[in-house]
């Protein structure tokens, strides 16, 4: 019981040690003096609305793809010396996630 109250201390103490830390610098640090022209933007003397550059579909499916087959990894990865039958499921429903997305994609 004293190992699991040592461990504890052991990671909840830099937690309220950082959170203190944290808190009290938010209140110290120097406050910006609100500025319309320092919040306005600036090229080369032109305004212009600015504009939040989009990601492009194709670029948003790679990386749903990417995090698919990296879950899958270690979803296999954690489940060696259990039985087959789960990774064989989840290998299943994750492949027909897949085919329903990328048809839904293409069409």
């Amino acid at each position: 019981m004293i190992e699991i109250v040592r461990i504890l201390v052991i990671l909840i103490a830099p937690i309220i040690v950082l959170l203190l830390v944290y808190l009290y610098s938010g209140k110290i640090a120097p406050k910006p003096r609100k500025s319309k022209d320092r919040d306005a933007p600036y090229a080369c003397g032109e305004d212009f609305p600015p504009a939040r550059p989009g990601i492009t579909i194709n670029f948003f499916w790679y990386i749903v793809i990417f995090l698919v087959f990296d879950v899958i990894d270690f979803i296999l990865a954690l489940s060696y010396g259990i039985n087959h039958l789960y990774p064989i499921m989840y290998l299943s429903i994750v492949i027909l996630a897949l085919i329903i997305a990328l048809t839904y994609r293409s069409s």
